[in-house]
């Protein structure tokens, strides 16, 4: 008989990065600088920080596979900082975030993206990422390099020091070497990549160097901040009946009807007498879902699906704006004619997109 083994998340990442984007030398690079930049962008905005960027890729040798460069890609944000015992967890270990089930848009959520980054050069130049971070309570910033324990999904945090740091009173800056190549235009190409950021984020100024090209700089036209989108509860027909069990298991010794209201959206008063009309046991409303059995539990699911409720607010849903979409379309370049058009938040599957 064959033995069973077991494999970490990092383990399982770690042999299947073209699940996460880093199908290619290419696409290595582009993916590490997307992830970098959207980590920055989420900061400042959540911190109510206009950002200002400073991105640099560039080739600075052989790589060490066949057919690649060894390519830095570094970028510096003045955003918030990271602390330093959260530096591990968000570039060394994978599943580890902030953003994860809040229930609001954001660019990134599950904590994958730059974990695989970090495993990438790793992999391919034997290190992970360089990360300077300071935050505003620090003297000094702290200098350190993050690696990951593939075998135990944490990260490794390695010849920390403090420095000084450019008189900056807080932000990050990350730096990573790995195998790659760079590509500058076209689909995948990173100039369209920086060009497509900026439109999107008319609030946010960059200054950049993408391969050969001298440093060029993207100023905001926007000095207001992103409005955070509200978190919103789960709307109960997104569920299926074992992720509804385990979701109730979070509240403890609360009664059904309380479970249903606290911890779903658009579930009212009056959505409770709708489910005993739809087949939910009356007996079960005032009862801890503690004390449910499976059985009760799959006719309490199944009177909730089969009630009609209001579809889920959609002001979790961040916007552009047509003014500032139009702000950033000028700054990219002259335009001969453009207009601007943006449409409502819709529910897709009870889902707002």
């Amino acid at each position: 008989m064959s033995k069973i083994t077991k494999s970490s998340t990092a383990e399982y990442f770690a042999k299947n990065l073209q699940q996460v984007g880093f199908s290619s030398p290419l696409k290595a690079v582009l993916t590490t600088l997307k992830e970098a930049v959207d980590n920055s962008l989420d900061a400042c905005e959540y911190n109510n920080i206009l950002p200002d960027l400073e991105i640099e890729v560039i080739k600075v040798g052989n790589g060490s596979t066949k057919n690649t460069d060894l390519v830095k890609i570094v970028v510096e944000d003045n955003g918030p900082g990271i602390e330093v015992d959260d530096l591990a967890k968000v570039f060394g270990e994978y599943l580890a975030s902030s953003k994860f089930g809040r229930g609001q848009c954001s660019r990134g959520q599950q904590g994958i993206g730059i974990s695989a980054a970090t495993t990438w050069a790793q992999m391919t130049n034997a290190k992970g990422v360089q990360v300077i971070s300071k935050t505003k309570g620090m003297r000094k910033a702290i200098s350190a390099q993050v690696d990951v324990d593939i075998k135990t999904n944490t990260g490794i945090v390695k010849n920390k020091e403090m420095i000084e740091w450019k008189n900056k009173t807080n932000g990050v800056r990350v730096e990573f070497l790995m195998d790659g190549r760079i590509q500058l235009n076209g689909d995948g190409g990173l100039q369209t990549y920086i060009d497509g950021t900026a439109l999107l984020n008319p609030h946010a100024s960059m200054k950049f160097k993408l391969g050969d090209m001298d440093w060029q700089s993207t100023d905001r036209v926007s000095n207001e901040t992103p409005i955070i989108p509200e978190a919103t509860l789960p709307h109960p027909h997104t569920f299926k009946l074992g992720e509804f069990i385990t979701h109730a298991t979070l509240y403890g010794k609360v009664t059904v009807e309380k479970f249903l209201k606290t911890g779903f959206s658009r579930i009212s008063d009056q959505s409770i007498k709708d489910f005993v009309k739809a087949g939910m046991p009356k007996g079960l409303v005032d009862k801890p879902v503690t004390s449910l059995n499976e059985a009760d539990f799959k006719k309490v699911f199944q009177a909730v699906q089969a009630t009609q409720l209001m579809s889920p607010s959609t002001k979790s849903v961040l916007t552009v704006g047509e003014d500032s979409l139009s702000k950033s379309i000028n700054r990219l370049g002259q335009v001969d004619f453009f207009s601007v058009v943006t449409r409502n938040p819709t529910i897709c599957d009870f889902k707002p997109v």
